[in-house]
């Protein structure tokens, strides 16, 4: 069982020993507990409505909601992956937490064809190829922005007041989960990998010696003298590197052609 599930079990045990176990039906009080799937892991970004009020709230990263309810007032659960869930106030009183049914949904049928043996066939059947629409298009959902970065992976969103007043279970689990920690080291990780690895491959010693003729000992005076002066690195786009290097590449060539190379190199 994994610390997140841990986490979120004994929230739920919390928010029970919390709850108020009786309310009159037209009293209105605050009531918070956890979305699960079927394996008890938290379920989040589900929308949680009070169909009396038609008022509600979306479960956080652990799966919690917390909405203004009556104990006659009933909820409706909707998550795009899960089943609609009707639930009595009542019972999620008693409960705490609701386990959700995941959804299925049923795929057009797929057909393979044979596109010929020579290229000429194959290009001829690629071109006049409808455009074919991705599951996440058919099913009607959102495009994701690659560079988005969730808030979970964000050092400034995670640290803010706001989330702290919003959702304060969050931002404890984090800013203080070892979990959570390491799991942001190792997203920002991946996610500028892609990026370092550009920047160090625009000022190879092959590249380089592309964009300035040179090779040997001079190469290497010239990538010295970059490294020691360039401003831009993985985060600028490809065309400020470029800038910076032609930038610097003609300084190196007026320093040299003065004579004042070795003096500046030292």
């Amino acid at each position: 069982m994994t610390l997140r599930i841990i986490f979120s079990l004994s929230c739920t045990l919390l928010l029970t020993q919390s709850g108020l176990l009786a309310q009159p039906a037209d009293t209105l009080f605050h009531l918070s507990a956890i979305i699960y799937d079927a394996s008890y892991t938290p379920v989040s970004a589900t929308h949680v409505i009070n169909i009396n009020t038609n008022k509600g709230d979306v479960t956080d990263s652990l799966g919690i909601f917390r909405i203004t309810v009556r104990s006659s007032d009933t909820l409706l659960i909707r998550n795009i992956a899960f089943r609609d869930t009707l639930v009595p106030v009542e019972e999620m009183v008693q409960r705490r937490h609701i386990r959700l049914s995941r959804r299925r949904y049923e795929l057009e049928e797929a057909r393979i064809f044979e596109w010929g043996a020579t290229y000429d066939d194959f290009r001829e059947a690629f071109i006049d190829m409808p455009v074919q629409q991705t599951l996440a298009a058919s099913l009607g959902l959102p495009r994701q922005d690659p560079e988005k970065v969730p808030v979970e992976m964000d050092e400034k969103a995670i640290k803010s007041a706001g989330l702290l007043l919003t959702s304060p279970i969050s931002f404890f689990y984090y800013n203080f989960s070892k979990h959570a920690k390491s799991a942001r080291k190792v997203y920002w990780f991946k996610k500028n990998q892609d990026k370092q690895d550009q920047f160090e491959l625009i000022l190879s010693a092959e590249n380089l010696s592309d964009i300035t003729g040179l090779s040997g000992p001079e190469l290497e005076k010239f990538m010295i003298f970059l490294s020691r002066r360039m401003v831009c690195d993985m985060n600028c786009t490809e065309l400020a590197v470029y800038s910076e290097i032609h930038g610097l590449w003609d300084v190196y060539l007026d320093l040299k052609e003065r004579g004042m190379l070795d003096e500046v190199q030292n």
